[in-house]
């Protein structure tokens, strides 16, 4: 596969590039569908299915291609594309979502702004050697124990997620468990390892393509996967937002971009980190961009949430996230 892609022209190169970026998003949402599915068939409760399979399975582009990334050692691209997806979910698709409708910000997500802002910190910090102002212009580390303390965390950001899920739906009366029909039940089955095989595939031709276009390009593939790759695999968040948003389910999708941000940071960079025998570099421009512009959404999202009458983020305020991107992406490729 390399060999065919190095290949190819440099526009066959970006038709790839697409290609596999919705071979990717499609699979990993007929991924979950069917898992959801299978857990309905067992009877299992929707809110631990929302509270597992759904904030996994939308951190699955992430930590697919982030997977493939480090085996292919290319570090930059895995940290970049788990952050600038931190990114593109806080400014992009909450920023769509609040002009598509209202998007309620309720205080009882506020643990999960806790785990996001504590993981962002313990990130960053994590990764500066020197703490001086030279650390802007070099290389940090991150070592793998920071990648198994993030991914010991999970179990308890999962727990937390379904402890308030519970809070919310305990009035709710138990569905009855239907019979399980053997049938469809293995087609299902079939159906997830036929998509778990293209999420794969999908995957590793995808990395191997960005990194192409990287080297001819002559562009960072940090850069590349922070803000490219990085909107393509929010675009199923995207578009689930704006649905949710327009059809006034907006808090729905509050939880799901914080819970998806949380697990991209301690599942998909947890992964990353603890894969690497030598830890993962930082360069520069994380400390000069990625970094600056994820703790200033952050601290949006944390005004939003305890500062505002309206307890929603409101049209205005969505220019303003959706500003922020722009200008994040615009910076990104001028550096």
């Amino acid at each position: 596969m390399e060999a065919f892609i190095s290949n190819q022209h440099s526009f066959v190169l970006f038709l790839l590039f697409i290609i596999f970026l919705v071979i990717l998003s499609k699979s990993t949402d007929i991924l979950i569908d069917r898992a959801v599915d299978i857990s309905h068939e067992f009877g299992i409760s929707q809110i631990i299915i929302g509270a597992t399979i759904v904030s996994i399975g939308t951190s699955l582009p992430e930590l697919s291609t982030s997977i493939v990334a480090v085996l292919k050692g290319t570090s930059d691209f895995a940290l970049g594309n788990a952050l600038g997806s931190v990114i593109t979910n806080t400014a992009l698709v909450l920023g769509v979502g609040a002009l598509a409708g209202s998007i309620p910000v309720p205080r009882s997500i506020a643990s999960r702004l806790f785990f996001l802002i504590a993981s962002l910190f313990i990130l960053i910090f994590a990764s500066i050697e020197t703490f001086n102002l030279q650390f802007l212009s070099s290389y940090g580390q991150l070592q793998p124990m920071i990648g198994i303390f993030f991914l010991v965390t999970v179990p308890f950001f999962l727990l937390s997620s379904f402890i308030q899920k519970g809070k919310r739906t305990k009035s709710k009366a138990p569905q009855e468990k239907q019979p399980i029909n053997k049938e469809v039940l293995m087609i299902q089955i079939t159906v997830i390892l036929l998509s778990a095989i293209a999420v794969a595939l999908s995957a590793t031709s995808l990395v191997t393509t960005v990194s192409e276009i990287a080297l001819r390009l002559g562009i960072s593939e940090a850069i590349i996967a922070g803000t490219i790759v990085a909107l393509g695999t929010s675009l199923p968040e995207l578009s689930t937002t704006y649905t949710a948003a327009k059809k006034g389910h907006g808090s729905l999708a509050m939880g799901n971009v914080l819970g998806a941000n949380v697990l991209n940071i301690l599942l998909v960079l947890g992964v990353s980190i603890a894969m690497s025998p030598n830890g993962i570099s930082v360069p520069p421009i994380f400390y000069q961009i990625h970094f600056p512009v994820a703790l200033a959404l952050i601290g949006l999202l944390t005004y939003f949430i305890f500062n505002t009458k309206k307890h929603e983020i409101s049209k205005n305020e969505g220019k303003v996230l959706i500003s922020i991107y722009l200008l994040y992406m615009g910076i990104s490729f001028i550096l």
